[in-house]
């Protein structure tokens, strides 16, 4: 019977450290030159993303915090700031682009394979993720300077650490 208990919370135990895991994804650039983001194209990444929808109003004040943020870290190549956006219509991302002129990838999630991994709920949410694909921090709704601060220090602390990925 304890080997069977043992068993159980093990495999409990696995499943919940798995829980926050977000596997790498690759998703269309709307901005820039285009093509596709690969998170595995960045093995130390320190990965904030933003998840948003273009007509949100809260998504829209939080642009340009978004790209004060993507300014603060722009001399650290592993912090990888993204919106990511969950609209269709490619021509509705070119009117937000060019409206809010991000300086930093914004990417096309209209089939949700970042945003369900993160359970998403609420607009805008921001996630700040580890190398290993970890949830780390994450804040739902328009950043005041105390969600602010709270990413600032999420990336800041994992700027501190190395990552090292076993294969």
């Amino acid at each position: 019977m304890k080997a069977i208990f043992t068993l159980a919370l093990l495999v409990c135990s696995f499943y919940t450290m798995d829980l926050f895991a977000v596997s790498p994804v690759e998703l269309p650039i709307m901005n820039g030159e285009g093509g596709v983001y690969k998170m595995t194209d960045h093995p130390e990444g320190i990965f904030v993303v933003e998840a948003y929808f273009l007509n949100c109003p809260y998504c829209n004040q939080n642009a340009p915090k978004v790209n004060d943020l993507a300014t603060m870290f722009a001399s650290d190549p592993r912090v990888q700031v993204l919106d990511v956006g969950v609209d269709r219509d490619n021509a509705s991302y070119a009117t937000w682009i060019q409206k809010h002129n991000p300086n930093h990838p914004v990417l096309k999630d209209s089939s949700r394979k970042l945003i369900s991994q993160l359970g998403t709920s609420g607009y805008p949410s921001t996630y700040v993720i580890n190398c290993k694909g970890q949830l780390i921090e994450s804040t739902e709704g328009s950043w005041g300077d105390e969600e602010k601060q709270t990413i600032i220090e999420a990336v800041k602390k994992l700027q501190a650490t190395d990552c090292h990925i076993e294969n």
